[in-house]
């Protein structure tokens, strides 16, 4: 098993090396296989093709045949979707989406694609790496067992969900800080697969949680919005967070020393741990750095303090974090539960 993140990276030096065979990921639906993909091939500044699988039939891979009049042999016009060079570039990802969900006949007619680096009389461009993707047999989702031949030729990537990995991920991306928060408070609620349901819906996953985070604006106080993504339950809890949240001063106010707040219960200080980090997000600079540190000294009890420094080291500033005074100071005075961590 490995971590979303870690999956990314080890994809990502991948894609740079020659030689390197088909690489398939394996996970739980929602669990952000396609996005990694996508952020691997955007951030390496090379193409990429999503080929869902699914939609094909095996004659779809091979192309349509047609009749030279004049050698008298049967031609074949090439399917569209294959790179070519001239149009998408010297490099890239030609992404198998949903490979185990394909019926056994289109995933035998991948092989020679996928094992090979070619169909019939077209041949994939050298610096074009085959990655696959789809769900295990034991995720309840449209599987059919994937043909030990393909199988045994290919890197396999079993993917797990963690909430620091996926903190990592979702601080960077702007995920809503009170989706952030409560998922912090409630770190179970990530990812639960309705087992013993008898008809799956909504359920509580990476992906669905990035839904709630983007609809947030138009959830309101609608407990069934947030339900229509995550389920019931998940939902249900969710909007009671969200309430308590959303009476907390604005970060802003807290950090511009406007409002002197000292949250009391756990689900607060979450909720406010998670907003300082959004905020300090978006408004870096050395001398709101500092007000943090004296706020969170003065208003949180350690542990939270802690959870707010780490969620700032998962960020793109923590370099410069290491540079500032304050945070020297705090984690001087904090040696021992850094130590103990």
């Amino acid at each position: 098993m490995v971590y979303v993140n870690q999956a990314k990276r080890h994809l990502a030096a991948l894609i740079q090396r020659d030689g390197v065979p088909p690489i398939m990921l394996w996970s739980a639906p929602g669990c952000g296989k396609s996005s990694i993909v996508k952020q691997v091939a955007q951030e390496a500044g090379i193409g990429l093709i999503d080929v869902r699988l699914l939609y094909f039939n095996p004659i779809d891979l091979r192309g349509i045949p047609r009749a030279n009049p004049e050698t008298k042999v049967t031609e074949w016009y090439l399917p569209d979707f294959l790179p070519r060079v001239e149009r998408d570039g010297e490099r890239g990802i030609l992404f198998l989406d949903e490979l185990p969900a394909a019926p056994p006949a289109t995933q035998a007619a991948s092989y020679q694609l996928t094992l090979d680096r070619k169909i019939g009389d077209y041949e994939l461009p050298t610096g074009w790496k085959v990655v696959a993707a789809g769900n295990r047999m034991t995720d309840r989702a449209v599987t059919h067992r994937m043909p030990s031949p393909l199988a045994n030729r290919m890197l396999h990537f079993d993917l797990d969900v963690s909430l620091d990995d996926w903190k990592e991920w979702a601080i960077d991306a702007g995920v809503h800080p009170t989706v952030i928060a409560f998922l912090s408070f409630r770190p179970e609620l990530l990812y639960k697969f309705p087992d013993g349901a008898p008809e799956i819906k909504g359920f509580p996953t990476p992906r669905s949680w990035e839904f709630v985070s983007s609809l947030i604006g138009e959830i309101g106080d609608s407990y069934e919005l947030a339900a229509s993504a995550v389920g019931e339950g998940a939902a249900l809890e969710f909007m009671t967070f969200k309430k308590t949240a959303d009476k907390l001063p604005s970060p802003e106010k807290i950090i511009d020393g406007e409002q002197d707040f000292k949250p009391d219960s756990p689900d607060l200080m979450y909720a406010l741990s998670s907003g300082l980090v959004s905020y300090i997000m978006v408004n870096f600079t050395k001398p709101r750095v500092t007000r943090l540190f004296d706020y969170i000294s003065f208003a949180l009890p350690v542990e939270f303090q802690t959870l707010v420094i780490t969620d700032l080291l998962r960020t793109k500033y923590h370099a410069k974090l290491y540079s500032l005074q304050p945070f020297l100071k705090w984690a001087k005075d904090n040696a021992f539960i850094i130590n103990a961590a």
